[in-house]
């Protein structure tokens, strides 16, 4: 004669399926969230870049001669703003005004991310 157990305790295979169903799906939620992150500090990154090198070529232009204030363009930049070794381009458009005694300068840096991106600014450099 065979007796089975009231008692016994544990999990039944129907219940084990639910909880690796419903773990597997926060897996899923996690790397989808950690895969966003990766791309949204690269994103970010490429943007400080872009910035940094606007700045150092606005500040390239106020400190130097009015004369020298002339539309230019670099490519391949990278953050040290090596030419050849990176994927940023910056150009500058100069416009020159009606009044001699001031210049409208354009900073445009843009860089592929995978997307085409660009930053640009405005200043106006006088004499």
């Amino acid at each position: 004669m065979h007796t089975t157990d009231q008692n016994q305790s544990g999990f039944t295979l129907l219940e084990v399926l639910f909880a690796l169903a419903i773990f597997s799906i926060g897996l899923l939620a996690v790397n989808a969230m950690t895969t966003m992150v990766i791309n949204s500090n690269s994103k970010s990154r490429h943007l400080t870049t872009a910035v940094h090198l606007a700045q150092n070529k606005l500040d390239e232009l106020t400190a130097g001669s009015y004369a020298s204030v002339a539309d230019a363009t670099e490519t391949g930049l990278d953050s040290q703003e090596t030419a050849g070794a990176g994927i940023f381009e910056r150009r500058v458009c100069v416009t020159a005004s009606t009044d001699p005694e001031y210049k409208t300068v354009e900073i445009i840096v843009s860089w592929v991310d995978p997307e085409p991106r660009q930053a640009a600014f405005q200043t106006i450099i006088a004499r």
